[in-house]
């Protein structure tokens, strides 16, 4: 008989020790391949983004249960701030270390295990959709799992993203924004001759980010929009020339009734007000291209809406007295702070989606980050049972 709680902890084990950045998923997808035909599913599939799904089939023509989780994680960064290898999925004073321990391989080592529990035959088809490239454009692979790939309509969603074993029930969105500008070079002993790109981009940074301090909106459960830059870029790069060319990117966690005409407004105010210098300069949501590990190029615009569920609905009324009665007692309804891939099955779609999951998601991306093996255990417990709550 297996041990579901050890098999878990196994699988977490890893899959940390398998490296997967975004877009090069692969040997993690095949050994999740691998352990999920091991445990007799009922048809395994790796589509042309590289998700693996999974298919444990129903006895009813009913809408499907989907458990969904991505397998890619960032970089570790420092690796002289960890107390571990980051891929050594080391156990210390029972935590399970490593990159993506929270985000998100414990939970999806749960999710695998937690099929062990199942009876023989379930009323609902249940589909584990384990996906790529999340923590680059959240919802994209997702989108592409569920419209090209399964072609179903969910009954609901259960995302496994970080909870502390808590219920989550929205998120703000995100999006991305490309300020460019364009100026003149000239020799930096004689700056007034060119048109210093980088010096008027730190003039917008300083505006922009004023501007929306003055402007941001709130949400009475998810809090504040937020805006910061987190790339910056400049041409050419020789410390005796002033740049003709600087380019920054900017992180924008948005609420449900913000639109991007909105939020580009204090852009298109400073791009206005600096091109009267003699700037040329281009603003826009950005869009990028993704190259998948399977070699599939997808065109991305990088907007990704929030979501909310009521509190009130009776998949979180029935969920939330799942977890408290079988898993955590004192278990509580939240709101991630960071975005999921629920900005396409709640935000885009409005399908019913909740979140529950292993370890603190304060500790994404951070260095040493780690999951007790507690909460591997009952996460493993708490998915069998929300599985068999939306029979």
């Amino acid at each position: 008989m297996v041990d579901s709680a050890k098999l878990a902890i196994e699988i977490a084990k890893d899959l940390i020790r398998t490296p997967s950045l975004s877009g090069e998923e692969k040997e993690v997808a095949y050994y999740i391949r691998d352990t999920l035909s091991n445990l007799g599913v009922d048809s395994l599939i790796i589509d042309e983004l590289g998700n693996v799904i999974a298919k444990i089939e129903g006895v009813e023509n009913k809408d499907p249960v989907i458990l969904e989780g991505h397998m890619d994680h960032v970089e570790p960064g420092n690796r002289d701030l960890w107390k571990v290898d980051p891929y050594s999925g080391k156990i210390i004073d029972n935590k399970l270390y490593g990159r993506g321990a929270v985000d998100m391989k414990s939970s999806l080592a749960s999710m695998i295990s937690s099929i062990t529990l199942l009876p023989d035959k379930i009323e609902r088809t249940v589909y584990l959709v384990f996906v790529t490239h999340e923590e680059t454009a959240e919802g994209v692979a997702f989108k592409y799992a569920l419209e090209n790939t399964i072609r179903r309509k969910p009954y609901i969603v259960i995302l496994g993203e970080a909870t502390n074993l808590n219920m989550h029930v929205g998120h703000r969105g995100r999006c991305l924004i490309e300020y460019v500008v364009q100026g003149k070079t000239a020799h930096a002993s004689m700056p007034h001759l060119g048109l210093n790109a980088l010096s008027a981009t730190s003039k917008s940074i300083v505006g922009i980010l004023e501007a929306f301090e003055k402007t941001k909106s709130y949400h009475e459960k998810l809090g504040y929009s937020t805006l910061t830059p987190t790339v910056i870029e400049c041409s050419p790069k020789v410390t005796p020339q002033i740049p003709d060319y600087c380019r920054v990117i900017f992180d924008r966690r948005i609420l449900p009734y913000e639109t991007e005409d909105t939020i580009l407004r204090i852009f298109r105010k400073m791009k206005e007000h600096i091109e009267h210098e003699g700037f040329k300069i281009r603003v826009s949501i950005l869009t990028e291209e993704l190259r998948f590990w399977t070699g599939k190029i997808v065109k991305v615009k990088d907007f990704f809406k929030s979501w909310v569920l009521d509190e009130k609905s009776m998949y979180v009324r029935k969920a939330l007295n799942t977890i408290r009665t079988r898993i955590k007692p004192g278990a509580t309804i939240g709101y991630w702070k960071f975005s999921t891939d629920g900005v396409y099955s709640a935000g885009e779609k409005g399908y019913a989606t909740i979140g529950f999951g292993p370890g603190n998601e304060d500790l994404a991306h951070q260095p040493n980050e780690h999951v007790p093996l507690k909460h591997i255990e009952k996460a493993v417990y708490g998915y069998a049972n929300l599985i068999l709550t939306f029979q």
